[in-house]
């Protein structure tokens, strides 16, 4: 087989590999600061970014990032029609007072001591949770009248001085 044969061979199954191996991955969204977009394997938390998730990724999953929020961060995992995208982020009262509003929830909903998230969240987002730390969770279904929105499964971590630390995983059907 000439050279120019076997270079083209080679280009094609490493094209057809690399399309095969894009099937399975896990899309992660544009952060508000560049606008980048990158593809992850089957393990999601490696797609985890810093960064807001888009402004389209908010709306549909109901996340509301407060003004002023730091260390924030995000990654989203699509399944089918819907998909999972989970945030982190720092804020005080106030901002955490506005991010369970906008949710219809209120500080007193949340249950204190109480981690919600699975294993398979954990896995999902790569978040490590400390069980010994001062959490209140809370995990809020899908509207009765509206089963393509999104639910949502929060903790907050209350422990240590400064601005308290809120996962938030929602998800769609």
């Amino acid at each position: 087989m000439t050279t120019p044969v076997k270079l083209i061979r080679a280009c094609l199954v490493g094209a057809s590999l690399l399309a095969v191996a894009a099937c399975g991955s896990a899309t992660v969204g544009s952060t508000s600061a560049g606008g980048a977009s990158t593809t992850a394997s089957s393990d999601a938390s490696d797609a985890t970014v810093l960064g807001l998730p888009s402004a389209e990724q908010r709306r549909a999953y109901g996340v509301t990032v407060p003004p002023g929020a730091t260390d924030v961060s995000y990654g989203f995992y699509k399944v089918g029609g819907g998909g999972d995208l989970w945030t982190t982020f720092k804020t005080g009262q106030e901002g955490l007072d506005a991010f369970l509003t906008g949710l219809g929830l209120k500080e007193s909903d949340l249950n204190p001591g109480v981690q919600e998230f699975t294993d398979a969240d954990l896995k999902l987002t790569g978040w490590s949770i400390d069980p010994t730390h001062t959490l209140k969770g809370i995990m809020a279904p899908a509207k009765e009248e509206d089963m393509k929105s999104p639910s949502h499964t929060i903790v907050v971590d209350y422990t240590g001085p400064g601005p308290f630390t809120v996962y938030v995983l929602a998800g769609k059907p």
